[in-house]
């Protein structure tokens, strides 16, 4: 059983500070914790199109991803989705993690098992993740984590509250939800 969460980085911490360093999970707020995420939302800095994020992925309580792998700008539009749809198309993907300068990579193995991971692209041995995951449950269980962290943007009125940039639409996140739902129907019928 998958466990996944969306969480949004603080956008003010001080990176050298060994609080940070010692308890990684304290720079993020989880995407339900309404009142903290306001705090985030609030800030002068940011903005919607550009969300820091860090996915978190435990599988049958094993960490896959935890607090300890890199956040990366709207991890789910700019990395997940795009690996979950052209994995289905493949059954391989090898793209880069957000814009940094890690890597992530989905490999089918058999009919029903994926491997999964997360390296730096220029130092092949630092690995941040590394899993021989169920291939179906795993993507479903992505893409109900992607809708719900989009319905949540809806929820919360991210695109109708703040300024956006002019080609980006204040519909944004149904656009989302409406691409989750359409590679969902292409799950259920592999």
């Amino acid at each position: 059983m998958f466990e996944i969460k969306t969480y949004l980085e603080l956008e003010s911490y001080d990176y050298s500070d060994p609080y940070y360093m010692e308890n990684p999970s304290a720079k993020y707020i989880e995407i339900d914790d309404l009142s903290n995420i306001r705090k985030i939302v609030d800030h002068r800095k940011f903005t919607p199109e550009h969300i820091q994020q860090l996915i978190t992925i435990k599988y049958n309580e094993m960490v896959v991803v935890g607090f300890e792998v890199p956040s990366g700008l709207s991890l789910w539009e700019s990395t997940f989705i795009h690996a979950i749809e052209d994995y289905l198309h493949v059954g391989k993907v090898e793209m880069m993690y957000s814009i940094d300068l890690e890597i992530l990579t989905l490999e089918s193995i058999n009919n029903n098992q994926m491997k999964f991971s997360i390296f730096h692209e220029w130092d092949s041995e630092l690995v941040y993740a590394s899993a021989i995951l169920p291939e179906k449950e795993f993507i479903e269980s992505m893409l109900t984590e992607a809708n719900h962290y989009f319905q949540k943007l809806i929820d919360y009125k991210i695109f109708e509250e703040k300024r956006l940039d002019e080609n980006t639409p204040r519909d944004y996140p149904q656009q989302m939800i409406k691409i989750v739902e359409e590679l969902r129907r292409k799950i259920n019928n592999v």
